[in-house]
């Protein structure tokens, strides 16, 4: 995972991520193994220290938000 701060703003910052390895697709009663590569590029915005939303979006297969809370 790669963190970067964006120009002009603490507010917001980005992340790219890549992945890889085995997964299994299940599909027509059969579980299939399959190598995975995942390329990820997201953004944080910061509301606190200790909280905020990211958005991330995964090439070829999902976009994903979610909300952290830390102490």
């Amino acid at each position: 995972m790669k963190n970067f701060g964006l120009p002009k703003t603490t507010l917001v910052t980005g992340y790219t991520w890549v992945q890889m390895g085995l997964t299994s697709y299940p599909g027509s009663g059969l579980v299939q193994n399959r190598f995975y590569n995942g390329e990820s590029l997201g953004s944080i915005v910061h509301f606190t220290d200790h909280s905020s939303i990211w958005i991330q979006e995964t090439f070829n297969t999902t976009s994903s938000i979610g909300y952290t809370w830390s102490r």
